[in-house]
């Protein structure tokens, strides 16, 4: 159990600082290559951050690992929204022609995305509350 915890709370952990840290770097014009020093370091600084705030919640760091589990699930369709927007853009394309199928696939999985994520977050999100005392 301790160990599937701990796999469980990394993953999430490790895609939502990657992701935070290449916007992060993309809003300070730092390099945002994932093999980047900017995105390693800062990377590292923030799992070590999460690291002590876990140690010093006091026990298990499971209501942590859930919590970060609905941020990346509410993070993904704000993600998705924007490459859906930027799939369009002739300058960020450049030379490569973007079929209209593949945005058409692109923005139907988009709202299917959301929907599923709203739908979730509506059954589950009373539950976590009511598990916190809220």
């Amino acid at each position: 159990m301790g160990i599937a915890l701990l796999g469980a709370g990394f993953s999430s952990l490790l895609g939502n600082t990657q992701r935070g840290m290449v916007l992060l770097g993309a809003g300070f014009r730092k390099p945002v290559a994932l093999e980047s020093r900017f995105i390693r370091v800062g990377c590292l600084l923030c799992l070590a951050l999460a690291c002590v705030i876990c140690f010093s919640y006091g026990g298990s760091p499971t209501q942590l690992i859930y919590i970060a589990n609905v941020l990346t699930a509410i993070s993904t369709p704000v993600g998705g929204l924007f490459i859906c927007l930027l799939l369009g853009r002739k300058d960020v394309s450049g030379d490569v022609p973007v079929s209209r199928p593949l945005q058409v696939c692109m923005i139907i999985s988009y709202i299917f995305c959301v929907v599923m994520t709203i739908s979730a977050l509506a059954t589950n999100l009373p539950k976590m509350l009511s598990s916190f005392g809220l």
